[in-house]
């Protein structure tokens, strides 16, 4: 396999195990996604990553939210993180619907946005509501039955579209 475009390092971690484990799985996602550019694989087989990477974005955009909620973290830093949530997912909405009906390719532009987007976000934004988390006394297991639930709730099995 190609080198990695983006390796998880601790330096990413936010303190909470099951938001790590879900940014583990984007990193590794978007990984998959670089190396089937570079390897020039079907446009088939780029599109189903990517279209497990946007719904796979969703569950986890999701949860993040309903912990956030359920936990008090509300005002202003809120709205601008959902913006943020909703910002990147009409992006990568609109990458998808190019990349499948328009046939236009991935490019490493678009790669090199996505690794940034994400290492800032979970740097920067997800850090804030991750603090707030923990002060409002959320513990390790509430957080991953909320994961089971979110992803549960999910129509389409994220899982099945990455090796």
């Amino acid at each position: 396999m190609t080198d990695k475009l983006f390796q998880w390092s601790t330096d990413l971690s936010v303190g909470i195990d099951e938001i790590d484990s879900q940014h583990r799985v984007l990193i590794d996602l978007l990984n998959q996604l670089f190396a089937a550019v570079v390897e020039r694989k079907s446009d088939q087989i780029i599109g189903e990553i990517l279209d497990g990477l946007l719904d796979y974005t969703r569950t986890h955009f999701a949860l993040e939210e309903r912990l956030m909620r359920d936990a008090g973290y509300g005002g202003p830093e809120f709205d601008a993180h959902l913006a943020q949530h909703h910002g990147f997912i009409a992006r990568m909405e609109d990458i998808a619907r190019k990349s499948m009906i328009e046939n236009k390719s991935v490019t490493f532009e678009l790669l090199n946005f996505l690794k940034h987007w994400l290492r800032d976000h979970i740097t920067g934004t997800d850090r804030k509501y991750a603090a707030a988390l923990r002060k409002a006394g959320y513990c390790t297991r509430q957080w991953e039955r909320e994961a089971r639930a979110v992803a549960a709730s999910r129509e389409r099995p994220w899982w099945k579209f990455w090796a």
